[in-house]
C-alpha cells in the first residue's frame, strides 16, 4: 500500500513531443500536485530527448531517481519508436529501482485533458498514425472519470469521420489530439456535432501522472510484466495495400 507525501514520475512520447512531469500525492481522493512539467520537441528523437531531459527535471526539483515513488508512461498508440522507447525506459526504471510502472492509454490522457477545457460529455481523442491513418479512441464522461465508449482504432480519416458520427447520434462530441487537425479530411463535410479543441495537440504527461498517481494511491499496483506498448497493427513496413474501413 502507498502512504502519504508520495512521489510521481509521469512521461509520454507517443507524439512528436516527449512531455514529462513530477507529482507530488497525498492519498487516495486527493489530486496530485504538479511540481514541474516539460515538454520538448522530439520529432520522433524521443531516444536523444527522454533521458536527458528526465534529469534535467530531476536537477531542478532536487529529487533523485530513488526517490520516485512510482511511473507513469503513455503506452500508446501512437509513433511506433515513440511509445517503444517511452515504455521501455519506463520499465527499466521501474525494475531498476524496484518501483511499480503505471501504463496508461495516450487517447484517455488526451481525453481526460479535454474534460477539464469544455463540458462536453464525449470525447474522441485522435492522434496521427501515420501513412495517412488516424488513432481514435471514444470516451463518456462520468463525473470526473472517463468510460471508453469505442476502444483505440485506427482507420484513414473518412473512416474515422464515419465511425465517429455513428458514435454522436448527432449528439455534441469534442475531437482532440494533432490528428484532428493534421487531416483536414477528418473534418471535411464532418456533422455540425463535431467540435475541434486545437490547443489540446499531445498527451500531456502530467495527466499520465495525475492518473498514475491515482491507482497508486489507491493501491492498484500491476504487475512490471503487463506494462506494453499498445501498437493496434503492424510497423509501417507493413501496412496492408487497402486502406482499413470499419
Amino acid at each position: 500500500m502507498s502512504t502519504p507525501g508520495f512521489r510521481v514520475l509521469g512521461f509520454d512520447t507517443s507524439a512528436q513531443v516527449t512531455s514529462l512531469a513530477l507529482c507530488s500525492g497525498e492519498g487516495p481522493g486527493q489530486t496530485p500536485r504538479v511540481l514541474i512539467e516539460q515538454h520538448v520537441q522530439a520529432d520522433n528523437r524521443h531516444a536523444e530527448t527522454l533521458l536527458p531531459s528526465l534529469k534535467a527535471m530531476l536537477e531542478e526539483a532536487r529529487w533523485s531517481l530513488e526517490q520516485i515513488d512510482a511511473i507513469g508512461v503513455g503506452v500508446g498508440p501512437g509513433s511506433f519508436t515513440g511509445v517503444r522507447v517511452g515504455v521501455a525506459t519506463a520499465k527499466g526504471l521501474g525494475l531498476a529501482l524496484q518501483k511499480p510502472v503505471f501504463p496508461v492509454v495516450s487517447l484517455e490522457a488526451l481525453a481526460h485533458e479535454a474534460i477539464r477545457a469544455c463540458e462536453h460529455t464525449r470525447i474522441a481523442a485522435c492522434l496521427d498514425a501515420f501513412k495517412g491513418e488516424l488513432f481514435c479512441a471514444v470516451y463518456q464522461r462520468e463525473g470526473a472519470e472517463l468510460r471508453a465508449e469505442r476502444a483505440p482504432f485506427h482507420a484513414v480519416p473518412e473512416a474515422v469521420r464515419e465511425a465517429l458520427a455513428a458514435v454522436s447520434g448527432g449528439e455534441p462530441l469534442a475531437l482532440v489530439g494533432a490528428g484532428v487537425t493534421r487531416y483536414a479530411e477528418l473534418l471535411a463535410g464532418a456533422p455540425a456535432a463535431f467540435h475541434v479543441l486545437p490547443s489540446i495537440a499531445a498527451p500531456r504527461a502530467s495527466i499520465v501522472a495525475e492518473l498514475a498517481a491515482a491507482r497508486f494511491a489507491r493501491g492498484e499496483i500491476p504487475e512490471l510484466a503487463s506494462v506494453a506498448p499498445i501498437y493496434l497493427r503492424d510497423s509501417d513496413a507493413q501496412l496492408p495495400k487497402v486502406p482499413l474501413r470499419v
